[in-house]
């Protein structure tokens, strides 16, 4: 039922999807990218295993956004999951943002900052409508 035109879940299956390859390709970034790089380009002077860590928990979360979409009825706990999981870190790039702590970032994580913070919103968006009760399995 997943890839039927009478799927109920099908738009949030769409942006399960583009959270989950957003999610995997920050995660292999924050995990793969040489150190002088991401010092560079996060302005970070203290170690970095904290950031290869937070790139980590974006992988695992990536991978299991798209593990979601492949369920036939996509369930409670995926949703809170999905709301959570991106509402949070749009909460934490707009209250840096407001802080002006991306100053010092380089362009090209402020870029990658703005497109991470709409595929957030839209990952931490789309799920609420399915909360209600008729699309809940019994």
């Amino acid at each position: 039922m997943a890839y039927t035109l009478s799927d109920p879940f099908r738009s949030l299956r769409v942006v399960l999807r583009v959270c989950g390859v957003t999610m995997l390709l920050a995660g292999l970034l924050l995990l793969l990218l040489p150190a002088a790089l991401l010092a560079d380009w996060l302005a970070i002077t203290s170690p970095l295993w904290p950031v290869r860590l937070a790139g980590t928990a974006v992988l695992t979360l990536g991978v299991y956004y798209l593990m979601a979409t492949g369920e036939q009825v996509i369930g409670l706990p995926a949703l809170v999951t999905c709301s959570l999981g991106n509402g949070l870190p749009a909460v934490i790039i707009v209250s840096a943002y407001l802080q002006q702590d991306m100053a010092a970032l380089a362009w090209p994580a402020r870029i990658a900052l703005v497109v991470f913070f709409v595929v957030f919103l839209a990952g931490a968006v789309a799920p609420l409508r399915y909360l209600r009760a008729e699309y809940q399995a019994d």
